[in-house]
């Protein structure tokens, strides 16, 4: 059993730049050469026969515009800095628990007594 291409045509122009020596192609789907392992198929370039995958995202209408492109995603918002990291409380001194609050020595234990949240 061979594989055809599509009998329809969407008679749309299509555009893109080979990747091997930066020439500009126009082609329509009529000119696609069928590959039954990628389904869109493949344009050649006129000047060094590279094969190039054809998409529809390549589409243009009469004056060069890309067709199928999105619009820009627009700029995201400025994050604000993170707030500096504390500097490490030293050992031997008291703090407290974020969970539940109760005061500990630091180094003396992982874990706090009252609730049993992990302290580093």
């Amino acid at each position: 059993m061979a594989f055809k291409r599509a009998l329809w045509h969407s008679g749309l122009t299509y555009k893109q730049t080979c990747n091997k020596c930066q020439t500009a192609i126009q082609y329509t789907d009529e000119k696609l050469d069928f590959r039954p392992w990628y389904a869109d198929g493949f344009v050649y370039c006129p000047r060094c026969r590279t094969p190039l995958r054809h998409n529809e995202s390549f589409a243009i209408d009469a004056n060069g515009n890309y067709i199928n492109t999105a619009p820009a995603p627009a700029p995201a918002p400025a994050v604000a800095a993170a707030p500096a990291a504390a500097e490490p409380i030293a050992e031997g001194a008291t703090a407290y628990c974020k969970n539940c609050g109760r005061p500990y020595t630091v180094g003396d234990s992982h874990f706090c007594n009252g609730c049993g949240a992990k302290l580093d």
